[in-house]
């Protein structure tokens, strides 16, 4: 399995600034749920990508 070196950074710096980044969206009044949507966008584009690669056969 190839990980794309930005990817595996971008995930890095989400994963260390995710306290800051929930609050950050949470802090308007909004649906409980928005954090998690965010994230699951964010997994629905790695495994995008990841899908597309495998496809490709790297």
């Amino acid at each position: 399995m190839y990980l794309n070196r930005v990817l595996l950074l971008v995930l890095a710096l989400l994963y260390v600034c995710s306290p800051a980044i929930e609050v950050w969206i949470s802090a308007a009044p909004s649906a409980w749920y928005r954090p998690q949507l965010v994230w699951l966008g964010l997994i629905l584009i790695v495994a995008l990508s990841m899908h597309r690669d495998t496809q490709r056969g790297n």
